[in-house]
């Protein structure tokens, strides 16, 4: 289910008068602009679509590839719930597995950071050997955004084979428009089953660049080393989106349900109490956002500037 953070928000009595314009303000007029989206694959397919790029055009054989992408039940011991499954054969060397969507209603031409969490599910475990890379540390996943649809096109300069339309980088070396936020391995647990893994950005905001029509494409995906078969399960993407100049900042309810913990800003860097004013109780800090129900209140806040120096 599509969510952001335009939905069932209650202010606590703030500081001064100019601090609740402003943020009554923010969420008003950019609540496309700045929030959190949430992909949950069990739901639909919201509209993503795959590709395969890395491969040459000339002498294919799609047999040798098999290429699938598909949505489909998960493996039973994840629940059997739909997923986006994608798999195919790196012959190549170098084969690129994708899903993108477009965003819409952002600002147009306008920088914005964005913070994207993974959960997937892979059978691949490290320390594992394989011919060129290992299965599961060989598969590098990645993540970005552009202001135009990401497509393969045949590169002349490269033997016409079928390369991506932006700069991606190069297995495990990130690229202007993609960024590596880990690999495919899963811990060693002695299995072929799949298991459930999360990789995110979270503290390492990427940054992109708006559409004159105001959307933005993303982009999902594993660079592949390893010269054999990959088949990964997308399972939920979440996305941060923050045009503020400010850090936006999740509060989230704590566990007693009468305080409220600091959990991530879009900079990357951390806040404290010190930094939200007087009128503040304590917050936990912590850089991985709270795993959160969807009945639960959750706001956002707009505070700075960042200190130089976050404790």
């Amino acid at each position: 289910m599509l969510r952001h953070a335009g939905s069932g928000i209650n202010f606590p009595i703030l500081k001064t008068q100019a601090l609740i314009a402003a943020a009554f303000a923010a969420l008003n007029s950019l609540e496309a602009q700045i929030g959190r989206w949430e992909f949950d694959f069990a739901a639909s397919d919201h509209g993503f679509v795959s590709d395969f790029a890395d491969y040459p055009s000339r002498d294919f054989d799609p047999a040798l590839y098999d290429f699938v992408a598909d949505r489909r039940a998960r493996p039973a011991n994840l629940g059997g719930a739909p997923a986006l499954f994608i798999g195919g054969s790196n012959r190549s060397d170098d084969l690129f597995m994708f899903w993108k969507k477009r965003l819409t209603g952002l600002p147009p031409i306008t920088a914005v950071r964005l913070t994207m969490e993974i959960q997937f599910a892979s059978k691949y475990a490290v320390g594992l050997i394989g011919i060129g890379g290992a299965p599961g540390e060989g598969v590098i996943v990645k993540a970005g955004a552009v202001p135009f649809e990401p497509q393969r096109v045949i590169d002349p300069q490269s033997n016409d084979w079928w390369r991506m339309n932006l700069d991606k980088g190069n297995q495990s070396v990130s690229g202007a428009d993609m960024a590596v936020v880990g690999h495919v391995g899963k811990p060693d647990d002695g299995t072929e089953n799949y298991a459930a893994l999360v990789l995110g950005q979270h503290g390492a905001a990427m940054t992109a660049t708006t559409a004159p029509d105001g959307s933005l494409w993303l982009v999902i995906g594993t660079d592949s080393a390893f010269e054999g078969r990959s088949e990964l399960y997308y399972t939920r993407l979440t996305i941060w989106i923050d045009t503020a100049q400010k850090p936006v900042l999740w509060l989230e309810p704590g566990t007693n349900n009468s305080s409220r913990t600091l959990v991530w800003n879009m900079t990357g860097q951390l806040e404290t109490t010190d930094n939200l004013g007087n009128g503040w109780s304590p917050v936990t800090v912590t850089k991985r956002p709270h795993v959160h129900s969807a009945n639960e209140t959750r706001r956002f806040y707009r505070v700075g500037p960042v200190p130089n120096t976050p404790r």
